[in-house]
């Protein structure tokens, strides 16, 4: 942190191997299975950050597994949301909440539940936005301020399903050409109702 206050004191590298070992045998147990999947996503979150297994970027790798973990095991998120959103609004809340665990007795509940509101969080900012979006779209398109085909609401309408759309998606739904779906995705990059998301292959594009 910025003040310098120690959280907690990682434990010694040579039991690094050993505690992801356990760590990875408990996530993938039938036992785990049975836990709603928010607070398997809280634990692991938590356990990632107190194992920290690596010289930087603990804190991303333990808020991406929470969000893969909640996608991976059914809590619908559609892969609108990334946990940091939350998360990274207010660090000193954050690195707060871990370090009121207590590494004597590994009471998690006061962690879990400042997780589990900021999942809550997440997921109702998600849902606003969605629906002020799919509202606004739809009102500006009956009142012609905005030119939207029908194949351009077809391409919202499968983002706000599916969370993001890449160029080869639109080519398959339509069946048209990479120059066509360039043009349906260009024009609504224009209208800044989507835009892009990452380079090269990896090029996609989600709701503005």
């Amino acid at each position: 942190m910025i003040t310098g206050e120690v959280i907690f004191m990682p434990p010694p590298s040579e039991n690094v191997p050993w505690l992801v070992d356990a760590l990875l045998e408990w996530f993938n147990s039938p036992e785990a299975e049975e836990i709603d999947p928010v607070i398997v996503a809280g634990v692991t979150h938590y356990e990632i950050a107190r194992i920290h297994p690596f010289i930087d970027g603990n804190g991303r790798t333990a808020r991406t597994m929470a969000t893969l973990t909640l996608y991976k095991r059914g809590f619908d998120l559609k892969r609108f949301f990334a946990l940091d959103d939350y998360y990274d609004h207010d660090r000193g809340s954050y690195y707060a909440a871990l370090g009121r665990v207590d590494q004597t007795t590994r009471d998690l509940t006061g962690w879990l539940e400042y997780f589990t509101g900021g999942v809550a969080v997440s997921i109702k900012e998600v849902r606003d936005r969605v629906l002020g979006l799919s509202k606004d779209v739809k009102f500006l398109k009956e009142r012609g301020q905005i030119a939207l085909t029908e194949r351009q609401m077809r391409i919202i309408e499968w983002m706000m399903e599916k969370g993001k759309i890449t160029n080869r998606d639109v080519r398959e739904i339509f069946e048209i050409s990479n120059r066509a779906a360039l043009n349906e995705i260009s024009r609504l990059i224009e209208l800044k109702v989507i835009k892009q998301m990452g380079k090269g292959r990896s090029v996609h594009y989600v709701l503005g």
